[in-house]
């Protein structure tokens, strides 16, 4: 039997601002624009306790709570975050399907082959590792199907796990309203009402199966198998393309300490080429974020000569970058991106006569010292060690580098 996770941020752009801005934890706010006629895009949990909610207007959510805080979007922001969010689930299984923005199916059935675990255990631990890097909270429904476990994932939320296996149909689906029912939409709601199919219970019954059939037409049987909690629809692997491989950190205090904010590109580069490495991407573009202000911030991108996840050339480039655009001003985030990733079985370029192809990959052949660092870096936390020769590439890196990271 096949295991499914179905992964969802809790209002999830909300609590992506409240991620970078701690200060706002506990209070009502909504996302949108300030302007009378803006409609909020999300709520956050305690706004929601007054009935406020998303595609409600805004002068009718002040009406509700006078004391709302309003903040305007930041969709860069977003998509950062939910990249990460769905490269944290890659560690888990590849067999991934990007359902939105904020939510992902996971196919976890050859995990559980491997690892016996119990599937509760691995969700929590799937959720604490989601919030102690991003510090955004998720649901996670557990079935057999991709329907089952996003039915799963909504009856909880913030941060719940559910699980429903085809013995719980009767206890746990049936009963809920059939407006909770995914895929049944406000306008069939009250005509199904109409026709007495008041539960999911009621539409998985088989003689009213005929009364359903002028309302979803060709999908009829579709919605009855669902009821039935049956869902043949597979995990679509080709949505799992990750675009970017990127990392970011907001400091606890604004910063314009250039030692301490070269030792955090340095973290960055780290963790970006780990996780490129791991799911065997390469790219030839990098780019850096400096954030001052929660409206200010700045991208820089660069194209390099060969495509690369090696984390000295990432680090060089960032500190390159950084170095071409900072003025000096105090930063409160930096961000390192590996952009328009590819695998490396795509790559298909001339080869220079003095390096060599492994897989087709382009990459500088490496040395023993080379490992040896690796393998050093790999086990040291404090110290990391790189040759002098890095420090000198072709005279672009400037000295101040060369005295700050001896």
């Amino acid at each position: 039997m096949q295991i499914i996770f179905h992964i969802d941020l809790n209002a999830f752009f909300a609590s992506a601002e409240i991620s970078i801005h701690p200060e706002l934890k506990g209070k009502p706010i909504v996302i949108c624009r300030q302007s009378k006629r803006s409609i909020i895009t999300t709520a956050s949990y305690e706004a929601r306790k007054y009935g406020i909610h998303s595609a409600m207007p805004l002068f009718q959510a002040k009406e509700l709570c006078s004391h709302l805080v309003t903040v305007e979007p930041h969709f860069e922001l977003y998509k950062a975050l939910s990249q990460s969010f769905f490269e944290i689930i890659a560690t888990f299984s590849p067999y991934l399907e990007v359902a939105s923005i904020d939510e992902c199916y996971v196919d976890m059935t050859e995990y559980f082959q491997k690892n016996k675990a119990n599937p509760q255990d691995v969700a929590k631990t799937i959720q604490d590792k989601v919030y102690d890097t991003l510090s955004l909270q998720c649901s996670i429904g557990i079935a057999p199907n991709k329907f089952l476990a996003k039915m799963a994932s909504d009856m909880k939320k913030p941060m719940g796990i559910t699980i429903i296996t085809n013995k719980d149909i009767k206890t746990k689906l049936w009963p809920l309203s059939i407006k909770d029912m995914i895929g049944v939409g406000k306008k069939t709601q009250p005509k199904l009402i109409e026709l007495g199919i008041e539960t999911i219970g009621d539409l998985a019954n088989y003689h009213n199966y005929e009364k359903i059939k002028p309302i979803f037409g060709k999908n009829a049987l579709i919605f009855y198998q669902r009821a039935n909690g049956k869902d043949f629809s597979k995990i679509n692997y080709s949505k799992n393309e990750l675009k970017s491989v990127g990392n970011s950190t907001t400091f606890e205090t604004d910063s314009n300490d250039e030692q301490f904010i070269r030792k955090k590109f340095r973290d960055l580069s780290r963790e970006v080429s780990q996780r490129a490495k791991k799911r065997e991407l390469i790219s030839n573009s990098i780019s850096i974020t400096l954030k001052y202000t929660r409206e200010k911030s700045r991208t820089k991108q660069i194209i390099i000569e060969h495509y690369t996840n090696e984390e000295e050339i990432i680090f060089a480039t960032a500190l390159l970058l950084f170095e071409n655009i900072y003025n000096g001003e105090k930063l409160r985030l930096v961000g390192v991106s590996l952009n328009n990733v590819i695998h490396y079985k795509e790559l298909n370029q001339q080869i220079s006569l003095f390096e060599h192809v492994q897989d087709n990959y382009y990459i500088s052949q490496k040395d023993k010292t080379d490992q040896i660092i690796e393998e050093l870096n790999s086990s040291l936390d404090d110290i990391h060690l790189i040759k002098a020769s890095s420090l000198i590439h072709k005279e672009k890196i400037q000295k101040k580098y060369i005295k700050n990271d001896e």
